[in-house]
């Protein structure tokens, strides 16, 4: 039973794959750091290959204590230099190197915050937030497999051929025929482990995205006592990874026996042998004797490093690639980094890059405010939604908004109904700088604006209010572009009519309200939601039933804090409770996309229509 991977987002590794092309760019930003590292960590693992010589000679010397001395003290000597050497990079790579792996991932992190609203509906949140993790974690297992693995080796084996070539040669040809075979039939063994180490990956990760999904749900779970449904989903889902992991640590075995086998069976055999062999008829002296076999223990000991980190590597860099084509399929984040203002973010360019990957950020960043944009002369007076059409990405012939076209003025409240599924939320998500129109325009005092200005310029109030598992007093400031006010969090908390009740928390403002704010009821968290809107100063105050979860008593509160939070600004209140419309100056009638009545209420009321059939359900009950 194999686990199946239902993320359409997934690529495979090929044309698409730009992980390590994403690492060799951030390393050639910092060639510098890396090569003194790589210079100075080669020289000291080089030190230590010189030991299987003087151990030799030192073994050789029992009546010359002089020569003994000296051998001595160039095996000090060299153990010394090691150790300096050696702990010098330790710290240079504490201090110079580690600080970049986390660099790397705060660039993903802004990379995925800098995409479109479409990727995060795509894609499991659960999945995404564990793959920007895991890049740091790979990355780092990479730099370690590399640095401490194969480097060392890479600088022993120059010394180790120089000693044998001075003393047998023969043995020097053997360890390189050794060499390119092992590194060829290594190559092979680990092709099957590569590629069931990606399928596991894949697997995994997702697995560990729906646990969190399940776990995020607990609401649900609990409400239709279907905790059995998740424990047999996820027994379904563990049975084939168990399976996978299976397949996976057979050929992991695979790799190790044959790994075995070319070390301690065929070269220690070589080695031993023909060592034998030729100081038997004379050919080499017994120092090269020794010289041979204590080469062949210490290059089985950086063998054994070297097929460990192998193996590593073979796993990290297929966690690696998997979780970085997975986030940021056919880009090098390095060199592509978020365009300036994509999605609302201003974003990293290549000139300030290495900046950002060597000093932590001492301010935040530029926000898009309605303030800046005031400055450039941006306020608001008018909004315009002209011609509008669009259709969702995944299905282009199909319209949800077919010929929308409205204004909305300062001081002016629009009311929008409709029924279920007419593209009243659409025409928010558009309004709220999620997705371009396929066509037409939105125009605020009649100029055309992008999705990070129209954003700017909005104070929004959903239905569904989900919170930071913060505080209170965070979950009503993130309104402010950077630290609130207290006193003003306070203040707006008061106009939504919830401060009284945030003073009888055990902590006040500063209660934590628990994981999207599950501590709280719905009509509490929308009461947060209406605080953040007073606390945000924008021209535009957009309302999906925002009022929808609270009781009349509250609701009435709470639209006299509505009144004034309207006041010098326009509104635009989408609403299914139609009697939440009294205020509103316009109402639209959206139905299959289309604008199909507009007026006041008394005008729409007065005629026949789509409207005066909506407000005659209502009244009477039915709807």
């Amino acid at each position: 039973m194999a686990l199946e991977a239902t993320d359409s987002s997934r690529n495979d590794f090929g044309a698409s794959d730009r992980s390590f092309a994403a690492l060799r760019s951030l390393i050639a930003r910092r060639r510098g750091r890396f090569i003194f590292v790589t210079v100075v960590r080669a020289i000291a693992s080089a030190l230590p290959a010189l030991h299987p010589y003087f151990l030799a000679e030192l073994a050789t010397s029992v009546d010359e204590p002089d020569r003994a001395g000296r051998f001595l003290v160039l095996l000090f000597a060299t153990g010394v230099a090691h150790f300096l050497l050696w702990s010098l990079c330790d710290y240079y790579v504490a201090g110079r190197i580690n600080p970049l792996s986390y660099e790397f991932k705060r660039l993903a992190f802004d990379t995925v915050w800098a995409e479109d609203y479409q990727r995060f509906v795509d894609r499991p949140s659960g999945k995404v937030a564990s793959y920007v993790n895991d890049l740091r974690t790979h990355s780092n297992a990479l730099w370690d497999s590399a640095h401490y693995g194969f480097l060392p080796i890479l600088s022993a084996i120059p010394v180790y051929v120089f000693l044998l070539w001075r003393t047998a040669r023969g043995n020097a040809l053997v360890y390189a025929v050794f060499l390119v075979a092992a590194s060829v039939v290594l190559s092979l063994v680990s092709g099957p482990v590569n590629a069931r180490q990606r399928h596991l990956t894949n697997n995994t990760s997702t697995n560990t995205g729906r646990v969190f999904d399940s776990f995020a749900n607990f609401v649900n779970v609990f409400s239709f006592r279907a905790q059995h449904k998740e424990i047999e989903r996820n027994d379904y889902q563990l049975d084939g990874l168990i399976n996978d992991d299976v397949r996976f640590g057979y050929s992991l075995s695979t790799y190790w026996t044959v790994s075995s086998v070319l070390i301690r069976v065929l070269l220690w055999g070589a080695i031993m042998g023909f060592s034998w062999y030729q100081f038997d008829r004379g050919a080499i002296t017994f120092t090269a004797m020794v010289v041979s076999i204590t080469v062949l223990i210490d290059f089985t000991s950086q063998y054994w490093n070297v097929v460990h980190h192998f193996g590593e590597w073979i796993d990290k860099s297929a966690r690696f690639r998997e979780a970085y084509t997975y986030l940021f399929p056919g880009r090098n984040i390095v060199t592509d980094p978020p365009p300036p203002h994509a999605a609302g973010y201003p974003g990293l360019n290549t000139p300030t890059l290495d900046a950002h990957l060597v000093a932590p950020r001492t301010g935040a960043l530029e926000p898009s405010t309605p303030q800046a944009i005031a400055e450039k002369g941006r306020m608001l007076e008018g909004l315009e939604v002209r011609n509008l059409k669009f259709a969702y990405p995944d299905e282009p012939d199909r319209l949800v908004l077919d010929d929308v076209s409205f204004t909305v003025g300062r001081g002016e409240r629009l009311g929008i109904v409709g029924r279920s599924g007419e593209g009243k939320s659409t025409l928010i998500k558009i309004l709220l700088g999620f997705y371009q129109p396929t066509s037409g325009q939105v125009l605020v005092d009649g100029e055309p604006v992008g999705p990070s200005e129209l954003a700017a310029l909005q104070s929004y109030v959903p239905q569904d209010t989900s919170l930071f598992q913060e505080t209170v007093e965070y979950n009503i400031g993130y309104a402010e572009p950077g630290a609130a006010d207290p006193e003003r969090i306070r203040e707006a908390a008061a106009k939504a009519n919830i401060a009284d009740f945030i003073d009888t928390l055990p902590d006040g403002f500063r209660t934590m309200v628990g994981e999207r704010g599950i501590k709280l009821s719905l009509g509490q968290r929308q009461r947060i939601a209406i605080a953040r809107a007073f606390l945000k100063e924008s021209d535009l105050v957009i309302l999906d039933e925002a009022t929808s979860a609270l009781d009349s008593e509250t609701e009435a509160r709470i639209q006299e804090s509505l009144v004034e939070l309207w006041e010098g600004r326009a509104a635009i209140v989408i609403a299914h409770r139609l009697a939440t419309l009294n205020d509103v100056d316009k109402i639209l009638v959206i139905e299959r996309g289309k604008v199909v009545e507009q007026g006041n209420k008394e005008d729409l009321l007065a005629q026949p229509g789509r409207f005066a059939e909506m407000w005659g359900l209502q009244r009477s009950g039915l709807q």
